[in-house]
């Protein structure tokens, strides 16, 4: 909400007049005065004054309170001097001419003083008008700004706006004092006195004014900006035109302005807080979930091989081949299943971390079938098909990384399907596709949303790394891992690929 402005803290009237505006006056008196004279034997006598009062009217209307009083005085000086008996000289012979420049001078003074009051009211109410205006949108713009660059670009805009000149926005550079965040226009650069200035206000958090005019020091006025801890930023201001009308009123906008600004950045500090705090609670409570997924994934696989390899060591003799030769295919197998757990979770760690990608041109084909040898050695009951066109075309990967999402797919398939899998490849325009379809229960909708958010943990409903490592590693290669239903029941999980993928991508 838009804080409220105070009224003027002082008058037009009060402001000493400008050397100009008492420069107009002079001259639409001294045009009065001549036309008057020109015409004096043709209008009479009471014309001139007429002409006088029209001028001080002008006056008063075009340039304010002041210019329209002197104008009056002006005026009657001139109508006493030139038009009075006797002519040219401030002496009056005749009492009623006495009372008529009396009256004349009453009238004049009046004139000016009420149409120099509503003037002086007009610019008051156009200059509040424009305020009032300028601090809508600015308040309008800071609720939408997302970054705090965003929040200072449109602080320093309607700035410059109140300010009615140039303005700019200094941030505190480290050890090397203060730095040229923005200014407006562009192209303007802060002079010495300007940063002497500016360090002043950071330091001090407090309003550095400009140096009055023909004084040393800075033409800038520096605004700190508090957003919670020590002041960062400062705006700076030219120096306020004294003769303003909403003098005022501008500056109480300027201070409007800044009590937005920090409160702005205050608003983006803490939803920074809050969303660190928030991703922090957020792994922790993956980090637990991966370690209760990691206890049950690797426990089963340990008990197998320990329990294999203590009843060989103990009852080897005594046991039949066949007997050994299972203890040893079982054992085996549960290494093989282990090895698979640790690499995933050392592609995990690879893939939060970041790397470089070593690519290379691969045939996306015998990585696919490579991928389906080594689940079904693992797996032996497992039924997978394979339909990959001879015609696939190369693409740009790493063989390890593809294989690994291709594995991570075909065991989640295994574990959830009891019918047949099928590994398929197609091209589409510029993407190469290679799909997993089973027969299983189908992906559940949390799932589904879930690959297409960009978050690789906490996979609804899937308790290990295999989903969560298969998107990672399609968005890490170019592309995506997307999901759909299989006609008659199922799922489909395809990684999709670029088929011109950059050799430097970065994981």
């Amino acid at each position: 909400m838009t804080a409220p402005i105070a009224p003027p803290t002082k008058a037009r009237a009060m402001i000493a007049p400008r050397p100009r505006d008492l420069a107009y006056a002079t001259l639409i008196v001294a045009v009065a005065a001549g036309i008057a004279w020109l015409l004096r034997d043709v209008l009479g006598e009471t014309a001139p004054a007429m002409f006088f009062i029209t001028a001080v009217l002008i006056s008063a209307v075009q340039r304010g309170f002041w210019p329209g009083l002197f104008s009056a005085a002006l005026a009657f000086f001139l109508l006493n001097f030139l038009f009075a008996a006797p002519h040219f000289t401030l002496f009056v012979s005749h009492p009623q001419d006495l009372v008529t420049l009396a009256a004349f001078l009453l009238v004049a003074g009046l004139t000016g003083l009420m149409t120099g009051r509503l003037r002086e009211q007009r610019d008051a109410a156009e200059g509040r008008a424009a305020v009032l205006t300028v601090l809508s949108e600015v308040s309008a713009d800071l609720i939408r700004a997302d970054r705090p660059e965003t929040v200072l670009q449109a602080a320093l805009t309607h700035l410059g706006r109140v300010a009615g000149g140039p303005a700019m926005i200094l941030t505190r550079d480290g050890d090397q004092g203060l730095a040229l965040l923005a200014a407006s226009p562009e192209g303007l650069q802060p002079t010495g006195a300007d940063l002497q200035a500016a360090d002043g206000a950071l330091r001090h958090s407090r309003i550095e004014y400009a140096a009055a005019r023909g004084w040393n020091g800075s033409p800038f006025t520096f605004v700190p900006l508090n957003s919670g801890q020590n002041a960062l930023h400062v705006l700076g201001h030219q120096r306020l035109d004294s003769s303003l009308a909403d003098l005022s009123y501008r500056e109480e906008a300027i201070g409007v302005i800044r009590h937005q600004t920090e409160m702005a950045l205050q608003r983006l500090a803490f939803a920074q807080t809050a969303e660190a705090e928030r991703q922090r609670a957020e792994a922790s409570g993956q980090r637990a979930a991966l370690l209760a997924s990691l206890s049950h994934d690797l426990r089963t696989p340990l008990a197998t091989i320990l329990g294999s390899v203590t009843t060989l060591r103990d009852l080897g003799r005594a046991l039949p081949p066949e007997a050994q030769q299972d203890l040893l295919s079982a054992a085996s197998e549960e290494a093989e299943r282990l090895s698979q757990y640790v690499t995933n979770l050392l592609q995990m760690t690879r893939l939060e971390l970041g790397g470089r990608l070593r690519t290379a041109w691969v045939d996306a084909a015998d990585i696919a079938r490579d991928a389906i040898e080594r689940v079904t050695r693992i797996n032996p009951q497992a039924v997978i098909a394979a339909d990959l066109p001879d015609d696939l075309p190369m693409i740009r990967a790493e063989a390890a990384l593809l294989e690994q999402g291709l594995i991570n797919l075909l065991e989640n398939a295994v574990k959830y399907s009891d019918g047949p899998i099928l590994l398929s490849g197609l091209v589409e325009g510029d993407t190469l596709s290679l799909s997993i379809a089973d027969r299983g229960p189908g992906l559940p909708q949390p799932l589904a949303d879930w690959l297409h958010g960009d978050t690789l943990h906490a996979a609804p409903g899937s308790r290990g790394l295999g989903l969560p490592i298969s998107k990672g590693i399609a968005r890490t290669l170019g592309g995506h891992l997307s999901a759909s239903t299989r006609d008659g029941g199922g799922a489909i999980l395809t990684i999709n690929l670029p088929l011109a993928a950059s050799s430097t991508t970065d994981v």
